[in-house]
């Protein structure tokens, strides 16, 4: 692929959606493997809509998770463009291509009424029917419509490959056929833009009462990005589960390069997928708990003390890290947890006082010079029929539930010499 300028242009109108960072990694990917560039503008014309802050919010927001832009210092808002938008629409007018109605502006359809054709670049050749009424190109309160703002921004930007959601389907008859009455002496072709191409992509849903439907900032938790940090994901986990979502070679590139940084990942737009996902909460889970998995002592330790804070203790932290070490580095690393959130509840055992009962207290006696489980497994064993138990797997079990409230624990002895 040839060096490619690639953009976002999110709304100022909340917290950051997993959509926008979807969108965001399908630019910013494609961008990398094309040598190019990656751009942001702020679309925020909906001024009923804008949310003081939201800008800086979702900034740093895509920070977290590696997300950067060429023009972190030169980025383009719209409601700053307003004059540049009105000499547009009033030169469209001049030229009898637009009108005025009731203090907006509107384009006149186009008297030819042969479909319009462009190559999406995620899903090839596609057509749809010439509009046949007037949009709106300019509001009463001077600032224009998603149409016309992108048309005027792209193209000052210098956008080779405009990527939305497949939602803009339906509308890019009018974005192309404005943007040739804005820039073409042709006023009405039924060829792409030149300044660029569009690639739409699928947006995530949610089943919703046996419907599919997009994910809703105001009703879904997997819409906000933030829940996933507060939940203790690792940002990395995020981000390779929206790779398996929007290129459908990642699952099996991931498999052939374990160790390889996610970036390295050809992405390719034509391997991106046509159907609108369901949100996979279970994928998700599963991709993270192998990414926590896999991570060293080293990565680890800094993202559970960035998720918890002070709210554990140093010495709460040292157990944390000795159980989070077990097994860690081996051919068959345990998969306890796939957010640090769960690190309360796995381990919950560690937060809380241990009450002693008649076994624990003789087998607190039993191992209290034990210093290594080489010495302690044979001396349980040993001591298990003395206990009252018919074998050490009884007596071992026994102590667990009593120690952790579980069945099904991490390593006893290190647990044990830990509580006890």
């Amino acid at each position: 692929m040839a060096k490619q300028v690639f953009r976002i242009a999110p709304s100022p109108t909340g917290e950051l959606h997993i959509g926008t960072l979807g969108m965001a990694l399908v630019n910013y990917m494609m961008a990398k493997a094309s040598g190019g560039k990656f751009l942001i503008r702020i679309d925020d014309t909906d001024t009923a809509r804008t949310i003081e802050g939201a800008e800086k919010r979702l900034l740093e927001g895509l920070g977290k998770f590696g997300i950067v832009f060429d023009n972190p210092k030169n980025i383009l808002r719209q409601s700053e463009r307003g004059d540049i938008y009105k000499k547009v629409a009033e030169d469209l007018v001049k030229r009898n291509l637009a009108y005025h109605d009731d203090g907006a502006i509107r384009l006149r359809a186009p008297q030819n009424k042969e479909p319009i054709k462009w190559d999406d670049m995620a899903r090839g050749a596609m057509s749809l029917p010439a509009i046949d009424r007037d949009p709106v190109i300019l509001k009463s309160n001077g600032l224009p419509p998603y149409s016309l703002g992108h048309i005027i921004d792209d193209t000052e930007m210098g956008t080779t490959v405009a990527v939305r959601g497949e939602e803009w389907i339906a509308s890019t008859n009018e974005h192309i056929q404005l943007y040739n009455a804005v820039y073409n002496k042709d006023v009405f072709k039924k060829t792409i833009p030149t300044a660029w191409k569009y690639c739409h992509i699928p947006v995530i849903c949610i089943l919703d009462n046996g419907n599919k439907r997009k994910l809703s900032k105001r009703k879904d938790r997997e819409a906000l990005v933030e829940n996933f940090l507060t939940e203790g994901y690792p940002t990395r986990a995020v981000i390779e589960y929206l790779l398996t979502i929007y290129n459908t070679d990642y699952e099996i590139w991931r498999e052939q390069n374990p160790n390889v940084d996610w970036r390295k990942f050809n992405f390719r737009s034509e391997k991106i997928g046509s159907n609108s996902p369901l949100f996979d909460r279970d994928k998700l889970d599963s991709i993270a708990r192998n990414i926590i998995a896999e991570m060293t002592m080293k990565e680890l330790e800094p993202e559970v003390r960035n998720h918890f804070g002070d709210k554990l203790s140093e010495e709460q932290y040292k157990n944390v890290f000795t159980l989070l070490a077990i097994d860690r580095g081996t051919e068959r690393p345990r998969k306890d947890i796939c957010k640090y959130s769960e690190i309360l509840t796995e381990f919950d055992y560690l937060f809380k006082p241990v009450k002693m009962t008649p076994l624990l207290k003789k087998y607190a006696e039993l191992i209290s010079g034990v210093s290594d489980k080489d010495t302690w497994f044979p001396l349980v064993k040993e001591k298990a029929t003395d206990f009252g138990f018919k074998n050490v797997r009884e007596f071992t079990q026994a102590v667990r539930v009593e120690l952790t409230g579980r069945e099904k624990s991490t390593d006893l002895y290190t647990i044990s010499k830990i509580l006890l």
